[in-house]
């Protein structure tokens, strides 16, 4: 493959992702980011965590991880906890509250996703389905 049709390929999934992002964000009534949906995900997944663990779990910036924290905690999504023998030491877990906004997060973007992939057909699906498997064993 030629690297020009690489470069499009490329381009062209970031472009993909990109309209696919602001969609959801047209299309929902959740007033967060990505990467604050990406943050609760995590906490829901792996429970409570030190924000320097998330950080570098989400390969996202302990200054852009402390920033995305002040919203989740005002929103009342994430409780900060501090550790009873190292006061230096917070803890963050999703709330109740926010395990419900994320559970509806996900069900916008299922939705968005039955959307666009409505439009390949069922082989195209198969298809694109076993190139994102071997691109995923790949990483």
């Amino acid at each position: 493959m030629s690297e020009q049709t690489i470069f499009e390929l490329l381009h062209t999934i970031d472009q993909v992702t990109q309209k696919m992002l602001v969609k959801w964000r047209k299309t929902s009534n959740i007033d967060l980011g990505i990467s604050h949906i990406l943050a609760l995900h995590e906490l829901r997944t792996h429970g409570e965590s030190r924000p320097s663990d998330l950080a570098k779990h989400l390969n996202f910036t302990p200054a852009s991880l402390t920033h995305l924290s002040t919203k989740l905690t005002k929103n009342k999504l994430i409780e900060r906890r501090q550790d009873e023998h190292d006061r230096r030491t917070t803890y963050w877990s999703i709330t109740d509250r926010g395990i419900e906004l994320l559970n509806q997060a996900q069900l916008d973007g299922q939705m968005l996703r039955k959307e666009l992939f409505s439009h390949l057909s069922e082989e195209e699906q198969t298809t694109l389905l076993s190139i994102y498997k071997k691109l995923n064993t790949v990483l």
